[in-house]
């Protein structure tokens, strides 16, 4: 059952929804034995025009939150060491990258997501007040809605 979120909340949702579509292709296309360089590109593109942008818009509106609320300051310094390690994973992968690497950027991103969707956003829209939630609403309001599937070299097919 899909998880209900505030308005404000719900374009970080859908950037999440095209992010977990993501890992579905990266394991597809693994499953397929794709050319590995070809699943670099397309991860790097992803990387470059949607997961970067995404994490700087996370960090950018809710990473104060913690100072706020102190009950959400582990949550919200998880989801930042999270960024750091995915961050990571793509560097890695414009030098050198297996298929296990990819296998594991995948699982992890999706860990990732799915702590946000499931622990962290739920715990910030029942925590902050409502004028910090508008905030965040009119902060992310005109995000464009994404979906990698859009991706010329459709490898996972």
């Amino acid at each position: 059952m899909p998880i209900k979120r505030t308005e404000a909340m719900q374009p970080l949702s859908r950037q999440h929804h095209n992010g977990l579509l993501f890992c579905l292709l990266l394991k597809k296309g693994i499953a397929k034995n794709a050319a590995i360089k070809i699943i670099c590109d397309f991860s790097m593109h992803f990387w470059e025009n949607d997961l970067q942008h995404h994490f700087q818009l996370e960090e950018t509106c809710l990473s104060n939150l913690g100072n706020t609320y102190p009950v959400l300051h582990n949550g919200i310094q998880q989801m930042l060491n999270e960024h750091r390690l995915l961050q990571q994973y793509f560097q890695k992968m414009a030098i050198h990258v297996t298929y296990n690497d990819i296998t594991a950027l995948s699982e992890w991103l999706e860990k990732h997501i799915r702590f946000e969707e499931r622990i962290l956003f739920p715990h910030i829209e029942t925590t902050i007040n409502s004028e910090a939630l508008q905030r965040i609403g009119k902060f992310l309001q005109g995000e464009a809605d994404h979906n990698c599937m859009q991706y010329p070299i459709r490898f996972w097919e």
